[in-house]
């Protein structure tokens, strides 16, 4: 009994630990995701650039050779040449790699759920090195899993290759008796449908990957029945969790309140500082009962309610705000008022064609 309570982790984890979990960076996470969609954007990048880079990788080209001749190492003509060329390279690669990045830093924010910034993680803990533990953890069944599911991964996508490259072996078998344009667009064309069909099938296992390691995560997240019982007593005596319940509770109370306005025979008011809603039937109380009461704000809402349901509203200023700070909701009034509120009742009956207690004449 106290193996099943204490020690195995069955039960779903709390909102609260897992919330405790996302701001310490520990969220479900699929590597394969963020390989799949980077090299994706890389791709489709290079061959959106691919057409004007080469024009200017063929011009650079084109100036060096032009210019080997004229170029002597000795002088001082090479390094502004050199500087230029590095220049035009940095500027044809820098896209690709800035697409690259922000593909990359927004596929992980993504999977954390936004910016978090643990310094656990970077603290240093001398127990990292200890190469025992490491090399022990190395065996682990988790890591058994993922040499596993790197293997089929290689295994799929030489498999999808293979198919690939099957369907063009008669274009290759005949290139020999093609002109070099021509054997440079079939090879263009075969790498962009491997590549394109290769990154399908990744995204397709990061699907499925990163299902496992939600999975995963979710089982490392569970708890234990004496977890969850300590972390309700934890969260009970928080002052701020407490200060929480205690506003739902009067929200709900409220609206509770609110709810009964309707049922109100009469609303005193201030007029614009206090309301009180007030009920007299012989079945519920003895005397009239307080169904709600508010200042200012709420005391302008009891009103809007009774407006809405057509509950009589009488102004009678010494009354509301004597009776406002002696009577509690769900109260019958004191004694002292029994005649100054029978008045204003008497009144409403006979515009209800009431009689007191709540019957129609």
């Amino acid at each position: 009994m106290a193996d099943g309570e204490g020690g195995e982790k069955t039960e779903q984890p709390t909102g609260h630990k897992l919330n405790q979990a996302h701001s310490k960076g520990q969220t479900p996470k699929s590597q394969e995701v963020t390989s799949g969609l980077v090299l994706l954007m890389a791709g489709s990048a290079l061959l959106l650039l691919a057409p004007r880079g080469w024009d200017r990788l063929v011009g650079l080209f084109r100036r060096f050779v032009w210019r080997m001749t004229e170029i002597d190492p000795t002088t001082d003509d090479l390094w502004p040449w050199l500087y230029s060329a590095m220049l035009e390279l940095f500027s044809l690669v820098l896209p690709i790699a800035l697409i690259i990045m922000a593909t990359g830093v927004a596929v992980n924010l993504y999977q954390l759920g936004g910016l978090i910034i643990n310094t656990d993680a970077v603290s240093f803990n001398i127990n990292k090195l200890n190469f025992i533990k490491g090399f022990g953890r190395f065996f682990k069944v988790r890591k058994l899993v993922e040499a596993i599911k790197s293997i089929l991964k290689i295994a799929i996508i030489i498999y999808v290759s293979y198919l690939v490259i099957a369907d063009h072996l008669d274009e290759f078998a005949v290139m020999s008796e093609m002109e070099p344009v021509e054997i440079a667009l079939v090879t263009l064309k075969v790498a962009a449908e491997l590549f394109y069909k290769v990154i399908l099938t990744l995204l397709i296992l990061a699907f499925f990957d990163y299902a496992y390691q939600k999975w995963q995560f979710m089982q490392d997240m569970k708890m234990t029945k004496q977890e969850i019982k300590d972390e309700y007593k934890q969260m009970e005596g928080d002052p701020k969790i407490k200060a929480r319940i205690r506003q739902i509770q009067m929200e709900a109370a409220k609206k509770r309140m609110l709810s009964s306005v309707p049922k109100a025979d009469v609303v005193v008011t201030n007029p614009t500082h206090f309301a009180i809603a007030l009920v007299y039937n012989s079945a519920l109380a003895q005397a009239p009962l307080v169904l709600a009461k508010g200042q200012d704000f709420l005391a302008q809402r009891i009103k809007d309610i009774a407006k809405e349901a057509r509950v009589p509203i009488v102004e009678n200023k010494p009354l509301a705000q004597a009776l406002y700070p002696v009577v509690e909701v769900g109260q019958v009034i004191p004694l002292e008022f029994y005649k100054a509120v029978a008045e204003i009742l008497s009144y409403v009956y006979r515009l209800k064609g009431k009689v007191p207690g709540g019957r129609r004449k």
